[in-house]
């Protein structure tokens, strides 16, 4: 059976990747949790609001 072995600068790549999929993941799921609590704290009028302020929270955060 052969093995690939990757480089360390790879396997740094690979790392940092994973890393900053994972960070992106909880600020996903932050927002997420952000807007569903106005939502049932009835912050906000419409669903469009809420996608809105959603949208809105992703750009800033994200970007």
């Amino acid at each position: 059976m052969q093995h690939n072995k990757i480089s360390p600068a790879e396997a740094e790549h690979v790392a940092k990747a994973v890393e900053q999929e994972n960070e992106r993941a909880s600020y996903e799921a932050l927002i997420d949790y952000v807007v569903q609590s106005a939502r049932d704290a009835q912050m906000f009028c419409t669903g469009e609001s809420v996608e809105a302020a959603r949208e809105h929270l992703c750009q800033t955060i994200l970007s």
